[in-house]
């Protein structure tokens, strides 16, 4: 459950909006996705490979955030 204001809700929009902004980073996290999917043998270690990358686009997400004025605005439905 995602609840208004805290950082459960901030976290997936901010990471949202910020690779709609960034389409080279949204296609690089794209293929990122895809090449884990094909190569991991067991799709258990995916979050360790993943992890790390989504930390830093959400580090980059959170300059963006700050440097543009960046709101949480709704969720998609």
């Amino acid at each position: 459950m995602r609840v208004q204001g805290r950082a459960n809700q901030r976290y997936p929009l901010l990471f949202r909006d910020y690779l709609r902004s960034h389409p080279a980073t949204a296609a690089a996290y794209a293929e990122l996705k895809r090449r884990l999917s094909q190569s991991l043998a067991d799709p258990e270690n995916n979050p360790e490979v993943k992890d790390p990358a989504v930390d830093l686009i959400y580090l980059a997400a959170e300059e963006w955030a700050a440097a543009t004025g960046w709101q949480p605005g709704p969720p998609d439905m």
